[in-house]
């Protein structure tokens, strides 16, 4: 009977946050997509120049499967399999903590990396207007993520956000338009190269 009340106030208040999932851009978070849920984005470089990304992520239970493919124009394709394990999920007292798994099959020149990533969405006083949603990522990884990584998002009025990440060896942003609550267009700069693409949001089944 007390597991069944913790766990039912433990998903009442991870409820109260808003779901996200692994990636960001090229870092993970703390975030884990949970059963049925799903999450897709595409981005494509400026004139087709440098290739695309494309990124897909599935949950369940305390485990998310994805995959980060990376198309460069003149090189390989880079399917990027991964894991990662919800130790914690984000509730009004917790951060979200996940420990993964990056590029399992070493496609990628980096190679694969393992991590731990924390994150934590902050209460945003109303008088500031402008954002109305905070969260920052912070984590460490090993092989493939080379020591310290980190990230933040802030959603803004009007359905507009921006993003910027530190992946242990460049920093990446990205920035955005929400009009509907199932689809996002940005625009991206990853590696100094600059990128136009959507994403699907996580949505649940």
């Amino acid at each position: 009977m007390k597991t069944a009340i913790f766990a039912s106030i433990t998903i009442f208040m991870a409820a109260a946050v808003p779901a996200s999932a692994n990636y960001l851009l090229l870092t993970p978070t703390g975030a884990t997509l949970t059963t049925a849920q799903v999450r897709a984005e595409a981005a494509i470089s400026s004139g087709g120049n440098n290739g695309e990304y494309y990124w897909l992520g599935t949950g369940l239970m305390q485990v998310e499967v994805n995959v980060l493919q990376r198309n460069p124009r003149a090189a390989d394709k880079q399917s990027r399999l991964g894991a990662q394990w919800s130790f914690l999920p984000e509730t009004s007292f917790t951060p979200a903590v996940g420990f993964g798994v990056i590029d399992v099959t070493s496609a990628s020149p980096e190679g694969i990396a393992g991590y731990v990533a924390i994150t934590k969405h902050f209460a945003v006083p109303k008088s500031l207007g402008l954002v109305s949603d905070f969260a920052a990522t912070a984590g460490l990884g090993a092989h493939g993520i080379n020591g310290f990584f980190g990230s933040f998002e802030a959603r803004l009025a009007y359905g507009f956000f921006a993003e910027g990440e530190y992946d242990s060896r460049d920093f990446n942003g990205a920035v955005g338009w929400q009009p509907f609550k199932m689809l996002r267009f940005k625009a991206y700069s990853i590696k100094d190269e600059v990128f136009y693409g959507a994403e699907i949001p996580p949505i649940t089944f």
